[in-house]
């Protein structure tokens, strides 16, 4: 993975500090680098997982390119560092890895049991960082403890602002650190971790962000997705993101929660529909094709003239084909 033409990423103190864990972690241990690593900030990180992996013998690490997504070193099973660690950043890093937690319970003022009570939604972290600033491993390590203890709950992403500053705009990042959950609720410096657990306990639903409903999903849980807008009896705006998301494996998880919501009720499903024709023309054509396969899956006839203006319209003749099959099945 080493690239010559980048400087070494990785000072003498944090080399010392990498080789102070060689026999902290000891177990076998496999971390990823996923997104794109043809860029800097991607091969700075597959430098730095070089020199990990030549003083810590238990690490190993594999690179899973992931088109144009942002590069990130993921510590399963919830830990994204869309950054290079340096200092105590690095500390932390080396603590996860080593499935240590960062703070105490006494410290942190709340309990891994309370947590775990108290968490009803899981939910995708962004937290916006930079390697010089000094309060950035202060609230890390609050949201570490926080995802530590409900792993499958809290999936962390920690971003460098400077090198991610695309990101660190569309976000609106002004300072670090700043969390972001759900792209409405944000923490700008070092916040307590119960003021985080009251905000994510008692957030609504229907404002979750497509992220956080791609985690639900991904876990397994579409039908969950489904019994959400069923309770609040509302279409959330991030499940129709999913629907017409690029990556097939994202959409066919939404397709899932959308067949369980034509069951559990077929309006909410025809609402979500109309939703995604009154952007149909802008959809690429694989998107085009799975949104066709979801009338067929509500099977309204009353829907049919939307079907028989894509087999008459000017689209792909594979879209037409599909929108043939369905109409037929549909009774």
């Amino acid at each position: 993975m080493a690239n010559q033409q980048i400087k070494p990423v990785v000072s003498q103190q944090d080399i010392s500090t990498i080789e102070s864990y060689k026999y902290t972690i000891y177990k076998p241990t496999r971390l990823l680098i996923l997104g794109n690593t043809e860029k800097e900030p991607g091969k700075r990180m597959e430098m730095f997982c070089d020199r990990l992996q030549a003083n810590i013998p238990a690490v190993t690490v594999k690179t899973e390119p992931g088109g144009e997504e942002p590069p990130a070193i993921f510590i399963p099973p919830n830990y994204r560092f869309e950054v290079v660690p340096e200092g105590k950043l690095l500390e932390l890093f080396l603590m996860c890895i080593a499935g240590n937690v960062p703070m105490e319970e006494d410290e942190a003022g709340v309990s891994a049991a309370e947590i775990q009570n108290r968490f009803r939604i899981p939910g995708v972290v962004r937290i916006y960082v930079s390697t010089s600033c000094p309060h950035c491993p202060e609230a890390v390590s609050r949201w570490l403890y926080m995802a530590a203890c409900a792993p499958e709950m809290i999936e962390l992403h920690i971003i460098d602002a400077v090198s991610f500053s695309d990101s660190a705009a569309a976000e609106n990042i002004r300072s670090v650190p700043t969390a972001v959950l759900d792209g409405s609720f944000r923490w700008t410096g070092v916040i307590s971790v119960t003021e985080i657990l009251d905000v994510m306990e008692n957030r609504d639903p229907r404002k979750l962000s497509s992220e956080t409903l791609k985690k639900i999903v991904s876990d397994g849980d579409a039908e969950g997705v489904a019994s959400l807008m069923v309770s609040y009896q509302t279409v959330i705006p991030g499940f129709l993101e999913l629907l017409a998301h690029p990556r097939w494996p994202t959409r066919l998880g939404a397709m899932v929660a959308f067949e369980y919501l034509a069951e559990q009720a077929p309006e909410l499903a025809r609402q979500a529909l109309d939703s995604m024709w009154n952007r149909f023309s802008d959809l690429d054509d694989a998107v085009k094709g799975d949104v066709i396969h979801l009338f067929g899956v509500l099977n309204d006839s009353q829907l049919n003239p939307r079907l028989e203006s894509v087999i008459n319209g000017s689209y792909a003749e594979s879209i037409r084909q599909t929108a043939r099959e369905v109409i037929a099945d549909i009774k």
